[in-house]
């Protein structure tokens, strides 16, 4: 029987292992996105003002990521958001709102079920307006 170090030599020779910490992500500029199937939501203390928001964990194409999208879109999203659901989140800036204080601004979409990837193959349809045989 194998050592459990052994076992884990083992798994990352063969690239086996599954990174289960996720990458903090910021949005910082319009247009950035996220796309992946939604994880899992957990409670978070702000460390300026006391007050509680949501940090977000997905799975992507780059692995897992965690993020928070304010608590003005908490709100918004967090209820709705289903596991195992893709989505494509894409940070639209930040509004002013009363008090000097910002808001970020998101659309969200909301793709299909993550058993779809990898298995739903697209085919390119040329705008030339012409009909093409599959």
């Amino acid at each position: 029987m194998k050592s459990y170090r052994e076992l884990y030599a083992a798994a990352k020779k063969t690239k086996a292992l599954k990174q289960l910490t996720p990458t903090y992500v910021r949005w910082e500029s319009p247009g950035q996105a996220i796309i992946g199937a939604y994880i899992n939501q957990n409670a978070v203390q702000s460390r300026l003002g006391g007050t509680e928001y949501k940090q977000y964990i997905f799975e992507t194409d780059a692995g897992l990521v965690k993020f928070a999208l304010g608590r003005a879109a908490d709100s918004e999203f967090a209820e709705m958001f289903g596991k195992g659901i893709v989505y494509a989140i894409t940070f639209e800036g930040k509004d002013k709102i009363s008090g000097g204080r910002q808001v970020n601004r998101f659309n969200v979409e909301e793709i299909g079920i993550s058993d779809m990837v990898d298995e739903t193959e697209v085919e390119a349809i040329p705008d030339d307006g012409a009909k093409h045989k599959k």
